[in-house]
């Protein structure tokens, strides 16, 4: 392999939260292979745990049978992520037609694999990735959800608004399971020395604010677990009506990474 994956710092919290029976959440760290998924999963008789597993599962597989053949210099990376979430949706999908517990089971993703000093990443649902870069948080994904659709139409100009007149924050404009194909949001980024990258299901998001989950990651810079407790503790003290999931990750720079990528 000409060029590794970034081996990752990463501290991982998930958690059901104060209200939810059951955790429907996955997290998937591979540290050594530079790659995240976390995911949030729907449907009744805790199918949601059943898809957000499968999808994390899924991913997983595929990126470390990607990455464990040789990789030369023209390998389309940028390619696996949504190949992976492709086979995932496919999975579920045909689970949820087999079973009559998991119909229409679904659940969100966000995924990313850190090689050739790049961050390649995808999304569905509204699990989000953030990027804290010189003291300044950055969302780097968008959430797929009506809400979101609503104020980019220009409907709404906030999200409070949009919820004071009713609308959920939660209704999902696409999910992974929910048919036969998924349309998967991806890109990729250079990555700079001392980034530090949040992935997160809306359990976090929703009970606490992008400004306050700045202030605290910045804060605790140098303490990744520290910082992934303080943000549990947030969400948990704002109610925690949804189950928890987050990983907060710092890429090692590969030596000479320039050279190989």
């Amino acid at each position: 392999m000409t060029a590794p994956p970034h081996r990752l710092n990463a501290a991982v919290r998930t958690d059901r939260g104060l209200v939810r029976k059951n955790n429907e959440d996955a997290v998937r760290l591979l540290s050594e292979d530079g790659v995240v998924i976390l995911a949030d999963g729907m449907g009744g008789h805790k199918a949601g745990e059943v898809a957000s597993e499968m999808v994390v599962q899924k991913v997983a597989d595929f990126l470390v049978d990607q990455l464990h053949q040789r990789v030369d210099d023209g390998a389309p990376v940028q390619a696996w992520l949504p190949q992976a979430v492709a086979v995932a949706n496919r999975a579920i999908f045909d689970m949820s037609q087999q079973f009559i517990t998991h119909a229409g089971m679904g659940t969100t993703v966000v995924a990313g694999l850190f090689i050739r000093n790049r961050l390649f990443y995808a999304h569905v649902g509204d699990s989000r990735l953030y990027l804290l870069r010189n003291g300044r948080l950055t969302p780097l994904t968008r959430d797929h959800t009506m809400l979101q659709s609503l104020m980019d139409s220009g409907l709404f100009k906030t999200a409070h608004e949009a919820r004071a007149a009713g609308i959920s924050s939660s209704q999902l404009t696409r999910g992974v399971g929910l048919g036969t194909k998924v349309e998967v949001a991806c890109a990729e980024m250079e990555l700079e020395p001392d980034d530090t990258y949040l992935f997160c299901s809306d359990g976090l998001t929703n009970m606490v604010t992008d400004g306050m989950i700045g202030a605290v990651v910045q804060e605790s810079l140098s303490d990744l677990p520290r910082a992934a407790d303080l943000l549990l503790e947030l969400a948990l003290e704002q109610g925690g009506t949804d189950n928890i999931s987050l990983a907060l990750v710092r890429p090692e720079r590969t030596p000479n990474c320039s050279e190989e990528a």
